[in-house]
């Protein structure tokens, strides 16, 4: 029998397909004439009919593509093409969507806007630029309940984070997205950053990293002497190299491991951490390693004397995973009990798979998965996270 049946299912990583112009529309003037063009360039001519075709799809001048989209949702080839996937520019689509796929929630995540502004020299740039992206992202999830949007800030100035934290809570944004990497000579657990846990905490709303969060291998390491091409589909936004994949979680770890050593997570017992699309293979050896930090140099170290839990307590009780539908989810969950992670579909991007719902039922399948834990990956986790 499916999971699916009679059972909530909650996806806990989707996205949005920005085209072009689409941050521009919530941008002041100032902030539109200064916009990067980021990894991933909108107007790049090869671009033109990938988006013409999705245009007419979007305009109903393709009813049959559109009919089967809908009929094969995860696996049909128009998915591939993202700036023509059902649901991933138009919002109605996107609720229609929901029902096909069996989906209660869904959080939802940029997917190339943040790219454009997030490391830019000016400031008035970055945080106008978040703002921008937290305005379009609540306005595609505005009308329907069940869409969760998540928005972005950065850390770079914590006071002007403040300000962006704040409209950002206004316009209804479900999950903060920042970066893990240190900036401006901080650490991730700063205490200058305390202020927005604590906003974040009485909020309600999770602090999540996700895939681009932070560095990933870093370009040093691409330089063989011998030159490498990587053919690509110019349809999918993702830029992940081959030797990124093994590595995408370094810097996560980095954050989470300040986040729980220096007190942070000690401090604000409520927030709430998300970690999604970076793996969760690493995550059973992650909470060994942090155990074992404490439990080898905490008597050298006043600040964690100060811990009331062992580190991996703190995730079981405040990190939520997604794990990717290629890894062996089962044998996660039975390293890692079944308080962490999430079920997730990363729709529309092709790397949630063709059959996410079979990927992750073989898997739990396969080592008895029970009924408690099957409802704490498809629903109860991703409730506890959002605070819901």
């Amino acid at each position: 029998m499916s999971h699916r049946e009679g059972r909530i299912v909650h996806d806990a990583d989707s996205h949005i397909i920005e085209g072009r112009g689409w941050l521009e529309r919530y941008a002041s003037e100032y902030v539109r004439d200064n916009l990067e063009t980021g990894v991933f360039d909108l107007n790049m001519p090869a671009l033109d009919p990938i988006i013409e075709a999705a245009d007419k799809r979007l305009a109903g001048e393709d009813p049959e593509l559109t009919a089967a989209m809908k009929a094969n949702i995860f696996a049909h080839p128009g998915k591939f093409n993202m700036w023509g996937a059902f649901g991933a520019v138009e919002k109605k689509e996107r609720s229609e969507s929901l029902d096909i796929m069996g989906v209660t929630k869904q959080l939802i995540f940029p997917s190339v806007g943040a790219g454009r502004f997030a490391r830019a020299d000016d400031l008035d740039v970055v945080y106008g630029g978040c703002d921008a992206l937290n305005r379009g992202m609540a306005d595609f999830c505005s009308d329907d309940e069940r869409l969760l949007a998540v928005g972005y800030l950065s850390l770079r100035d914590p006071e002007r984070a403040q300000t962006s934290l704040t409209l950002a809570i206004d316009l209804g944004i479900k999950s903060i997205w920042i970066g893990s990497d240190a900036v401006e000579g901080r650490a991730p657990s700063h205490i200058a950053y305390d202020v927005l846990w604590r906003m974040m905490e009485e909020a309600g709303i999770p602090v999540t990293l996700h895939i681009g969060s932070g560095q990933n291998m870093p370009s040093v390491y691409m330089n063989t002497g011998v030159e490498r091409v990587l053919e690509g589909n110019l349809g999918n936004i993702e830029t992940t190299r081959p030797k990124d994949l093994p590595v995408i979680h370094h810097s996560i770890e980095r954050w989470l491991t300040c986040m729980i050593y220096d007190g942070v997570l000690e401090r604000f017992p409520n927030l709430k951490v998300g970690l999604v699309e970076l793996g969760a293979n690493w995550i059973p050896a992650a909470l060994m390693n942090l155990d074992m930090g404490v439990s080898l140099l905490g008597k050298f170290d006043t600040g964690l004397k100060k811990l009331s839990l062992k580190p991996s307590e703190y995730v079981q009780r405040q990190v939520r995973v997604t794990p990717i539908h290629t890894e062996d989810t089962g044998w996660i969950l039975k390293n890692v009990g079944k308080d962490i992670l999430m079920f997730n579909t990363d729709y529309p991007h092709p790397e949630g798979g063709r059959d996410p719902y079979g990927d992750f039922e073989k898997s739990l399948d396969a080592v008895n998965a029970t009924d408690e834990e099957l409802d704490c990956f498809y629903s109860k986790n991703f409730e506890s996270y959002l605070n819901l």
